[in-house]
């Protein structure tokens, strides 16, 4: 990663995204995590969510790839990142919040929740599949899983 990248502060960061101007080669599992950190601790998981979903999407269609988006990995993702910040520990920087919870840079933690054919589905990229392994660390369901 370019130094330049790497050393970028919060809002330095989440303007780049934003505007689509984060290089997509630096833009990894870690950033993904680190978006996922500033959103919802600002707007809770369902705002957050929605917010990280539309930059996301705007982000990957900017970079000239609109099918990247992946609605069921984002939303569980999400999910760990909220679990987290609802911990006992309150960390008010991203290095911080990724010491007190290492696991989330764990790229493969989903596997523990969904097999990887319901993953690869299609419909797994347009709308949130509920886990078919074990269930999500919060108890949050997918919206269309939700009581009445």
């Amino acid at each position: 990663m370019n130094e330049q990248w790497a050393l970028a502060d919060d809002e330095t960061f989440l303007a780049a995204v934003e505007e689509a101007a984060w290089p997509g080669e630096c833009f990894g599992h870690r950033e993904h995590v680190r978006l996922a950190w500033m959103y919802l601790r600002r707007h809770g998981l369902e705002a957050g969510s929605a917010r990280i979903r539309d930059t996301i999407q705007r982000y990957a269609t900017a970079l000239g790839a609109p099918g990247k988006y992946h609605e069921t990995l984002t939303w569980a993702w999400c999910v760990y990142v909220d679990h987290a910040l609802r911990g006992p520990s309150r960390c008010e920087t991203f290095p911080a919040f990724l010491e007190a919870n290492p696991e989330l840079l764990d790229s493969r933690l989903l596997a523990r929740h969904y097999q990887r054919e319901t993953l690869d589905a299609p419909e797994a990229r347009r709308e949130r599949m509920a886990p078919d392994l074990a269930p999500l660390p919060s108890g949050a369901r997918p919206s269309s899983q939700r009581s009445p």
